[in-house]
């Protein structure tokens, strides 16, 4: 399955209204939200313009207005070009303006031209245009103020790598009021990459997250502010100096998120870890000590924000942010509200478009009119399409309190005391304390303070405080501090009785490569009872400190961080699988890690022979599914048939034969008329492949007719699919509300299990959870947290109707006809690269190559609904739910 990432806030946009239409000439409101060019508006005291569209518009992404309200563009044509792309090499920055006031703009020129995968632009205080392309941050000059740039400065430029993905670069910019600017940078998909300022300062990476970085107005003095993020494609200050910013989000974490940045803060993404942000390394919303929680959740794909204040707003949208939705082709308002020394909130859909609205980026002018562009195709490359609109209030009596992009922040009791903390790093009594502080700001701004080099000797003294809480902030200062003695200090945490400083103490030694503490990690797992995170955690830190992997890392032997392998030595887990001194807890968990299952098929077998612990004896089964043996199926089978063992080890058993060659499978057949109704369902979905046997017709035939042992409306209805392929009367694919409705019902996140794992489903072939499953799509191990009930259903019944960009299907047509579908194309000068199911990455000549693009349906096939019954996709939906 092909799961689009979540926004489970969003507003139900099927709602009950008789929708008007009408031109910038009749704008008046009549029975409802008003319709302009296919786009509603929700707030029926707005009013939405329509000022430019293409052909005179085409890929617009940035925008500003300068002091004389004249609007600047920044018009894309560099951005993945397809290869018949017929416009200008480079891209151009376009000046729009209304010199008679009349509402239309009746003069244009190009300000500049000659950018490179321009992504954002903005004026200074000083009233300078600075534009970000993927790769360079740029000032341009008009010293005669007639719009058109004479001379332009580059000011920052990425030393390495030598290519980036516009999409995960650099992005974003704002100034605030002290002469600072702050730069959005992407992931660089965990490339090692130097970023350069125009006094020879220099700030990098290898595997790290996106950050917020800044430097001066003049490029001078650069550092990093903030990290942790994913692609954080806006930033901008509300009206009391406090950073915010719009990230998007690892494939299989959500939501995408709004975060108060502060010096320091650390979001909790880094990408050395993968895509799909499902690591014990990570976080994504505060989960991990030391990181910081998200304040709102957002949409897909936020991609602008704008300070309400800024425009001509009614006075509810006083301190509210509005945000851009790209993928959701939506505007929303976000209602802020202070959340001890920082923020939380929620939002709400103003403007809803169809599939061709695309809004990307905001401005206002200085009579509160705010203009955003809109890149109208749900395509990445430059196609050729594009719109400028124009929002704006009508007659309202109350609006907010205007107020200028870089006037002086409005004082705040909150903002003003994080300042002060964050300021004063000597109070070593202060800060203390406040590691017991609720608020993570708070103990954010502790961290930060104490980690300074003059309280080294009093935090080596709260190791030992009575305290958790204070214990692990200590340890999260001494891993901040870069302290000399780090690789004697850490250590001493792994027997900590509490189990969260033990997981901490691990990451320490992992994430700064103490590879002298390879031997004490063991520590950290006997000092307490059985976790699965910590076993996960234990695990990936033996990864990072093998001596292969420490050598590849710290001479950066690849260009691109995870591309390095890691890898546990070899027989790992097959050590913790057969030590029978092991808990048998974490001898089932290590299971999912075994990386060459057939090889251990004796091992394996020996266990299920054994009176084992029935968790064990269920990993054991799930790892045997995959082994395809006469010898593992005729096991599975005696386990299928034992009426000592437990019902749902009969019935995971019997949905692990489904992938095996079964001589015996007839004896099956008698399954089917057991009392137990999970047990009898497996039997039928079993033997729903063999229906057309004879005596497997029989036997369903008199369960139907003469009745089964249990009351189940779930086995009748695999009983009428196998037969006659009666699913009962269903909606279409699209009536996603009807479907709901059908599907209602908690389900049976066991059942729902071994329907995900089935080969009726094929779910895992493409998806893992747990561990378990193939990686061409996404990880659904979260995906209960960020997806809701009726964006899962979307998800199984129209799988193209929303695909998230990270997950878009690719093509290559070679010239002999072949044809390859895959994800995560990589286009060179001489070859291209594309991730494929059946053999991961092929590499093929482009000489090679007839064509290739944009697959148009997801790679996730639509049909799933027609393998499984009603009763299958509700259990479905339970077990993913659950995740």
């Amino acid at each position: 399955m092909h799961l689009k990432k979540p926004d489970v806030f969003l507003v139900a946009l099927f709602m009950v209204w008789i929708p008007v239409f009408f031109s910038c000439e009749n704008s008046a409101i009549k029975n409802g939200p008003v319709v302009v060019d296919g786009v509603t508006i929700l707030d029926e005291r707005l009013e939405l313009t329509l000022m430019k569209k293409d052909p005179e518009i085409v890929t617009p992404i940035g925008i500003a207005v300068d002091a004389e309200d004249r609007v600047y563009v920044l018009e894309s044509h560099t951005h993945l070009p397809p290869k018949d792309y017929g416009g200008p090499e480079h891209d151009l920055i376009k000046v729009y303006e209304d010199s008679n006031g009349d509402g239309t703009w009746d003069k244009e020129s190009v300000f500049a031209e000659g950018l490179f995968e321009g992504l954002n632009i903005a004026f200074s205080p000083k009233g300078h245009l600075y534009a970000v392309t993927s790769k360079e941050v740029w000032k341009f000059y008009d010293e005669d103020r007639d719009g058109i740039s004479e001379r332009r400065e580059k000011l920052l430029a990425f030393t390495k790598p030598k290519q980036v993905y516009a999409h995960a670069a650099l992005l974003s910019i704002a100034f605030d009021t002290e002469g600072w600017m702050y730069i959005g940078r992407g992931n660089t998909g965990a490339a090692h990459w130097i970023l350069e300022g125009s006094d020879g300062s220099q700030v990098e990476g290898y595997g790290d997250g996106g950050n917020i970085l800044r430097a001066k107005t003049d490029g001078t003095e650069l550092e990093v502010f903030s990290t942790g993020y994913w692609n954080p494609f806006d930033l901008k200050f509300d009206n009391y100096g406090r950073l915010l910013v719009a990230d998007n989000d690892p494939d299989s974490r959500g939501p995408n998120r709004l975060v108060h940045a502060v010096k320091g803060s650390d979001f909790g993404y880094q990408s050395l870890f993968g895509g799909s942000g499902i690591h014990p390394y990570l976080a994504w919303n505060g989960e991990l000590p030391g990181t910081l929680p998200y304040a709102v959740p957002l949409g897909e794909s936020p991609s602008g924000l704008l300070n309400a204040n800024l425009g001509r707003l009614p006075r509810d949208y006083d301190d509210q942010m509005l945000c851009t939705i790209w993928e959701e082709s939506s505007i929303v308002r976000i209602a802020l509200e202070e959340k001890g020394l920082s923020l939380t909130g929620s939002t709400e859909v103003i403007v809803q478009g169809g599939n061709d609205f695309r809004p990307v980026a905001f401005a206002a002018d200085s009579k509160g009119s705010i203009f955003f562009t809109d890149w109208v195709e749900r395509v990445y490359p430059n196609h050729g399409r594009g719109k400028i609109w124009k929002l704006s209030a009508r007659e309202i009596t109350d609006p907010v309190t205007r107020r200028s992009v870089y006037q002086a922040p409005k004082e705040n009791p909150k903002v003003e005391e994080l300042r002060q903390l964050m300021a004063d790093t000597g109070n070593f009594d202060l800060h203390f304390e406040n590691l017991n502080a609720e608020d993570p700001y708070v103990r954010h701004a502790a961290v930060m303070a104490l980690s300074s080099s003059e309280h080294r000797e009093k935090l080596e003294q709260a190791m030992q405080d009575a305290s958790a809480d204070v214990r692990l902030g200590a340890l999260l200062a001494l891993r901040h501090s870069d302290h000399p003695r780090e690789a004697a200090l850490a250590p001493q945490f792994l027997e900590d009785p509490d189990p969260e400083i033990r997981r901490m103490a691990l990451i320490w030694i992992g994430s700064h490569g103490l590879a002298s503490q390879r031997e004490n990690l063991e520590q950290a797992l006997m000092a307490g009872d059985f976790t699965p995170q910590l076993f996960e955690t234990y695990l990936e830190t033996v990864k990072l400190l093998e001596p292969q992997y420490q050598q590849a890392y710290q001479n950066k032997e690849e260009e691109i961080s995870k591309r390095i392998p890691l890898k546990l030595p070899d027989e790992f887990i097959a050590g913790i699988v057969s030590d029978p001194s092991q808990p048998s807890q974490m001898r089932a968990y290590a299971l999912r890690y075994l990386e060459d299952p057939a090889g251990h098929k004796e091992l394996l077998l020996d266990f299920l022979s054994q009176e084992a612990a029935d968790d064990l004896q269920l990993e054991i089964i799930q790892t045997l599914a995959n082994v395809p043996d006469p010898r593992v199926a005729d096991a599975l089978l005696q386990v299928s048939l034992s009426t000592n063992k437990p019902v749902n080890l009969r019935a995971e058993a019997l949905s692990a034969l489904s992938r095996q060659p079964l001589e015996d499978w007839r004896e099956i057949i008698p399954l089917l008329e057991v009392s137990d109704e999970n047990l009898a369902i497996a039997a039928a979905g079993y033997l729903r492949a063999k229906s057309g046997d004879e005596a497997v017709q029989k036997a369903m035939e008199r369960v139907l007719n003469d009745g089964s042992s249990c009351d189940s409306e779930g086995l009748r209805q695999q009983l009428m699919l196998a037969l006659s392929q009666d699913r009962g009367k269903r909606p279409d694919p699209q009536e996603l509300e009807e479907w709901t409705s059908l599907l209602e019902g908690g389900g049976d996140p066991d059942r729902g299990r071994r329907v995900f794992y089935s080969s009726a489903s094929l779910c895992a072939t493409c998806h893992v959870v747990g561990g378990r499953g193939g990686d061409l799509g996404p990880d659904l191990s979260n995906v209960g947290k960020s997806k809701d009930r009726k964006g899962l259903i979307s998800s199984i019944l129209v799988p193209s109707e929303e695909m998230s960009p990270e997950w878009q299907g690719w093509f290559l047509e070679m010239n002999d006809g072949t044809r390859y579908e895959g994800r995560q194309i990589d286009v060179g000068e001489k070859q291209i690269k594309l991730y494929t199911q059946a053999e991961g990455f092929i590499q093929v000549q482009k000489a090679q190559v007839a064509n290739y693009g944009m697959s148009d349906s997801s790679l996730m096939p639509s049909g799933l609904e027609q393998r499984l019954t009603n009763q299958e996709l509700t259990d479905l939906l339970a077990f993913l739910q659950a995740q």
